[in-house]
């Protein structure tokens, strides 16, 4: 039995090959168990001859949601994001959902444009980390996620504290990070943060200043999470000749990378680096620093677990704070 023509075989014309109506053929795709196992298995037989594909945004239409988990990220560069990204997947195929990768650049147009696409095929779930947490962020066009049936989980970034969230405790990120510097007793430190009025920039900045000795100077420098602006901020910093200090702390892994590379630049040999949140592959280079790491695999595996199962129903935690450790603390 084959296809007329260079068609895709449809609806109706499995229904017609199997004597049936298009609806007994659409309930054995989408409900199977409405329609008699002897006309199932006739008209699954026919589909694998003529080999139809279904079409599963078409079945969705009227349904409440579609088997998509789409994750909004501003920037894969990104360490953790990359994690989240991979472990998502994973768990989500094996699970039966497809997933829909956004990357925002920090672009709120992007951002708008990913969570219209993914409202409108009624996703099942999104992970979202927003471009920017500042409180007087314009988040109009995230609003729609109230009143959907998508399940939402704020990763890392958050436009709204109340809603489920997995996310890194800043306070105590910036108390580790105070800690090495007051075992080293450092006199000046440079810190690093993403935009000045980011929330997660202000508790790790905040939690540094607040934990260090009296006698240790802090020099705050507000750039850019990601890591090609950051470098020029940082640049233009050190150009003005701002470069007499004992440790450089950046609050997370882009941040550092970057200020690790202008200075390498400036030919800074004394001055010590601080992270919140690993370098990517800095010890392959022979780059040991004291850093402030949390568990990715963790942190992307509660992800996955808890969107997959608020989607099905089954009980999860919908606010998870992730704890970090100091590694090369010596």
């Amino acid at each position: 039995m084959k296809k007329a023509g260079n068609k895709a075989p449809t609806i109706t014309d499995i229904a017609r090959l199997a004597g049936v109506s298009s609806i007994t053929v659409s309930r054995t795709f989408t409900d199977p168990d409405k329609v008699k196992p002897k006309t199932r298995e006739k008209i699954l037989q026919i589909a694998r001859e003529v080999k139809y594909v279904p079409n599963v945004f078409a079945q969705n239409i009227k349904t409440a949601q579609s088997p998509i988990i789409g994750i909004v990220t501003d920037d894969t560069f990104n360490q953790s994001y990359a994690y989240v990204i991979q472990e998502l997947c994973q768990h989500a195929e094996a699970k039966g959902y497809s997933v829909m990768i956004f990357t925002t650049g920090g672009s709120r147009e992007s951002e708008v444009k990913a969570v219209n696409t993914l409202v409108g095929y009624k996703a099942a779930g999104i992970v979202l980390s927003v471009i920017n947490d500042t409180p007087d962020y314009d988040t109009s066009h995230l609003k729609m996620l109230y009143h959907s049936a998508t399940k939402l989980i704020q990763f890392d970034r958050q436009f709204d504290t109340t809603l489920p969230a997995v996310y890194v405790n800043d306070e105590r990120a910036g108390e580790l990070i105070a800690s090495v510097i007051k075992q080293k007793q450092y006199r000046h430190v440079l810190v690093i943060g993403g935009q000045e009025q980011s929330r997660i920039t202000q508790a790790r900045v905040r939690s540094i200043c607040d934990n260090v000795s009296a006698t240790t100077k802090i020099t705050h420098l507000y750039a850019d999470y990601r890591y090609d602006n950051a470098n020029e901020m940082i640049t233009a910093h050190f150009a003005a000749g701002a470069r007499h200090y004992d440790a450089i702390v950046g609050v997370n892994g882009a941040i550092s990378l970057a200020a690790r590379s202008v200075a390498t630049t400036w030919s800074l040999t004394d001055v010590d680096f601080l992270s919140i949140d690993d370098i990517p592959h800095a010890e392959a280079f022979g780059f040991f620093y004291p850093s402030v790491v949390h568990d990715y695999k963790q942190w992307a595996t509660i992800v996955a677990e808890n969107l997959v199962a608020a989607i099905e129903g089954r009980p999860w935690q919908p606010r998870t704070v992730i704890n970090g450790f100091l590694k090369n603390a010596r």
